[in-house]
């Protein structure tokens, strides 16, 4: 009997339903593009872009050493890297990596209980391999950037937040901007929702990590980004403009129209988004986010992993990304392949250096068509994300007629 039991309790399980089916399939598959991007990330211990965190937290520690910063890092990098000097760089490579992994997965865990996903939909094996799989996490894993402590951070405040603990989410969102000063503008979100110690606990947050970085290292290395890296090619709308030779005039004029366009997108996401706070804090926060990525004086491919929670959104009623333009944006700057070719060198090349921020460009664009859409329809009635209660689980209604949600 206890043999008999043994056996059905090993026995695989058939799928019943086309939830479970689902399932099956992904989670496996889940699991093991987790486990490659780790053990592909131990093909080089030491890369270039770690080194140069290494060398911040020795010099954040040494302030005294003759050694010249080998590239700028912003105070919140400085500061969270520092322990790290602490070990030889080997060891702390393999203690970074750890860390890394343990941060994108609570990052991944954080962002299904915002969206109000259970663990046991199909969806949460759905984000995890869609996150592990794409380009600016692949990268981020493989060059041991900081990229999954921003992410970590960005959907803690998120979540905080949403649920109203202005204390916490006042330090989250210190140490978002604190990591990546590019992404100030994000202190508006609080503000639009009259929330006033949040934004100024993390100004002061952010503020105090700058001046203790700045005094001791005397402005040495102290940059505005914990991405990136002086091997990443810049990827801002500026540096495109270069690229394809724009004139000047032609370069601020685009300039101030992403800026307008930004800024009239949050305006019109608090319009008609405020009643779903979830929705508006994504969606205005994902907005921020790619101005600041499309006009920071130097702006990389791993900033596209600030974008996640947007691209989560998906669920949502009434989302911004759910419209095909949305996707082809996403697939421009969040995936991991690779257009250069041996036959078609020069537009393969073209192709690479204008994927991301053409990606940038394209779900901007989209996300104010979208809401200008919906506000020139107000009149007909209310819009769809404002019909959604609040406390309504927003993930279930994507998947409900198929039976994904248990």
């Amino acid at each position: 009997m206890t043999t008999r039991r043994l056996i059905r309790a090993l026995e695989p399980r058939t799928a019943r339903s086309f939830a479970d089916m689902v399932a099956y399939i992904v989670w496996p598959l889940a699991v093991m593009v987790v486990i490659q991007r780790i053990w592909w990330s131990l093909a080089d211990p030491t890369p270039g872009r770690f080194l140069a965190l290494y060398d911040a937290s020795f010099r954040f520690l040494n302030p005294h050493t003759t050694a010249a910063a080998s590239e700028a890092l912003s105070p919140g990098a400085i500061i969270l890297t520092a322990p790290w000097a602490v070990l030889v760089p080997d060891q702390a490579r393999w203690v970074e990596l750890a860390l890394s992994v343990l941060a994108l997965l609570g990052a991944w865990a954080l962002l299904l209980r915002l969206l109000q996903v259970p663990i046991r939909s199909v969806l949460a094996p759905v984000f995890l391999l869609a996150g592990f799989y794409c380009g600016p996490v692949t990268d981020t894993l493989l060059t041991g950037d900081l990229g999954a402590f921003v992410l970590l951070a960005l959907v803690a405040w998120l979540y905080l937040t949403v649920h109203g603990n202005q204390i916490a989410a006042g330090v989250t969102l210190g140490i978002v901007v604190a990591l990546m000063p590019i992404f100030a503008p994000l202190l508006v979100v609080p503000l639009l929702q009259r929330r006033w110690r949040e934004t100024v606990l993390a100004a002061v947050i952010t503020g105090a990590a700058t001046a203790l970085v700045w005094i001791r290292l005397d402005g040495d290395g102290v940059g505005i980004s914990a991405l990136g890296g002086v091997d990443a090619a810049d990827r801002s709308f500026f540096a495109l403009a270069e690229y394809l030779h724009f004139p000047a005039w032609l370069t601020v004029g685009v300039a101030v129209v992403i800026a307008v366009g930004a800024t009239a997108a949050v305006t019109l996401a608090y319009t008609r988004q405020r009643h779903n706070e979830v929705l508006f804090v994504l969606t205005a926060s994902g907005v921020l986010v790619l101005a600041c990525c499309l006009l920071a004086p130097e702006s990389h491919g791993n900033s596209s992993i600030a974008l996640l929670p947007l691209v989560g959104s998906v669920v949502l009623v009434g989302s911004v990304v759910r419209v095909w333009p949305a996707w082809l944006a996403i697939y421009g700057f969040g995936s991991d392949e690779n257009w250069y070719s041996p036959h078609l060198g020069g537009l393969g090349a073209h192709i690479e250096a204008l994927r991301v921020p053409a990606g940038w460009l394209l779900l901007l664009a989209t996300i104010c068509a979208v809401l200008t859409a919906a506000a020139a329809r107000a009149g007909s009635g209310v819009g769809v994300g404002e019909r959604q209660s609040r406390h309504e689980a927003p993930g279930t209604e994507l998947v409900a007629k198929v039976g994904l949600v248990k």
